[in-house]
């Protein structure tokens, strides 16, 4: 586990380098949140202006390669332009730019924010500047990552601790995982470590009797994930499907009233943080979410409940579309160089197919009653997870018009972001590597399951590898930094 932790950080480390600044998943605006928590500074707006601070940060050191067209001229790094050294030039450029620069994602919820703010406060400390400054708040991603790896092993052996292709095939995943979102500085990295702990925390609660600390330190973690982001209220929906179901046990064992404390205990640690929040945000942007500004921004509206129905997510089409592309968005990713994905047609294809088969094998299994209670119970909350995850996403593509949006569009009215259901990343490989072992014996493969991990391991790092060898190549990225 430890090597495979040094693996992922030392991956998550080179490709974060390589990368330049700013990408197309709203590294600008992520940034520029960071920057302002990390001087103690909450917006008070849903839309507010860019600071002057990043702004100087965008015009030295963000890239043109991820929007412009194949082949045309990039220039050179800002921090390299002899112009860029004469003040009024340097003045003009930064004026250009927060004349018309809102940030539309001022009214986010606050928990990666504050984390990564403290982490660049520490990088200033330090002595850290410039654009080593900027490469240091996505470094943190180093340090979740190796840290999601080794947890997601604490969470399978403490959960499943007999089940070896969970134990060991998890983490082996992890390290691997080509998701670009851990190469960004985005308020989702943040989710899939906060949502694993809640998860093993609330599985953990209905298994057995746990104190009142333990009930404590899970409500807040619950509350933890939820202030990440507004999408990962699927863990509010897990807090109150273990409430419901130790309710149920501790009743038929006539329990129920010694432990309402704790239970008490847990809601109000979960919902306390997460409600005062919600009624800052109500008080100071004007609504619960802190979107309201946002949507507007990007002229989406919700539509009339008549005009629901006629979404293509009703048609066979239209779902194979949203699921294939949730899934393959779940597994590489969003980026684009050059206004292209950076994405394989034949690593999409198996993103889809392996995932498909090995989730429905799965969840066949379970629906056949293969594994012990304490097995089923574990994968059937890992579906739960994973299931609500993708409802709520089919959920938002039917409510709202996207209008002129860029994505998604009216023309193409699917939320498949995969990166905003990161909480199910844990669940989801649990469930993959479920339905994989029971391909292998159905088929009568006398192959040890690790053996094809390890090569699925493979085979997407060289992928990986493969799509980005332009990128490396950047001038603009950490490795050509002075």
């Amino acid at each position: 586990m430890l090597a495979l932790s040094m693996a992922a950080a030392c991956r998550v480390f080179v490709f974060s380098a390589a990368f330049p600044y700013f990408n197309n998943v709203d590294e600008p605006a992520h940034f520029d949140l960071v920057m302002k928590y990390s001087h103690g500074e909450i917006p008070h707006r849903g839309i507010d202006r860019y600071s002057r601070e990043a702004i100087q940060f965008i015009v030295l050191y963000g890239s043109p390669e991820y929007l412009s067209q194949p082949g045309s001229p990039v220039g050179v790094p800002g921090w390299v332009d002899p112009s860029m050294r004469q003040p009024e030039v340097f003045a003009r450029a930064v004026a250009s730019f927060q004349e018309g620069l809102t940030n539309h994602e001022a009214g986010g919820f606050p928990a990666y924010y504050a984390v990564a703010g403290s982490w660049l406060a520490l990088g200033r400390a330090v002595g850290l500047a410039g654009g080593n400054l900027l490469y240091w708040i996505r470094f943190l991603n180093v340090l979740v990552l190796a840290g999601l790896v080794w947890l997601s092993y604490w969470i399978a052996s403490t959960l499943l601790p007999s089940y070896r292709l969970a134990r060991l095939g998890i983490p082996l995943l992890l390290a691997f995982f080509p998701q670009d979102v851990f190469y960004s500085v985005n308020s989702d990295v943040l989710t899939p470590p906060l949502f694993a702990l809640a998860f093993i925390a609330l599985v953990q609660i209905v298994l057995g009797d746990r104190p009142m600390a333990f009930h404590a330190i899970a409500g807040l973690v619950v509350s933890a994930t939820f202030l990440t982001k507004s999408s990962n209220v699927t863990v509010l929906g897990l807090l109150g499907l273990v409430v419901v179901a130790k309710v149920r046990s501790l009743h038929e064992r006539e329990q129920l009233r010694s432990h309402l404390p704790r239970l008490a205990v847990l809601l109000a640690a979960g919902a306390l943080p997460a409600g005062a929040w919600l009624a800052r945000n109500r008080i100071v942007l004007g609504d619960f979410s802190g979107s309201a500004e946002k949507i507007a921004f990007l002229h989406w509206t919700v539509k009339p409940v008549a005009q629901w129905w006629h979404h293509p997510l009703f048609s066979p089409a239209g779902l194979a579309y949203f699921l294939a592309e949730l899934t393959r968005t779940f597994w590489r990713g969003e980026f684009v160089w050059h206004l292209e994905r950076v994405a394989s047609p034949a690593a999409d294809l198996f993103y889809v197919g392996s995932t498909g088969v090995f989730l429905a094998a799965s969840a066949f299994a379970l629906w056949r009653g293969t594994g012990d209670g304490r097995r089923r119970l574990v994968l059937s909350v890992s579906f739960f997870v994973l299931g609500v995850s993708v409802l709520l996403l089919a959920a938002l593509s039917l409510v709202f018009d996207f209008d002129d949006c860029w994505a998604p569009s009216r023309a193409s009215p699917y939320l498949v972001a995969g990166r905003l259901i990161g909480g199910a990343l844990v669940p989801f490989l649990l469930l993959y590597l479920d339905g994989l072992g029971h391909v292998l014996s159905w088929a009568r493969l006398r192959l040890d399951p690790l053996v094809v991990v390890v090569l699925i391991a493979a085979a997407i790092t060289f992928s990986e590898i493969a799509l980005t060898v332009e990128v490396f190549h950047s001038p603009y990225n950490w490795f050509h930094l002075p």
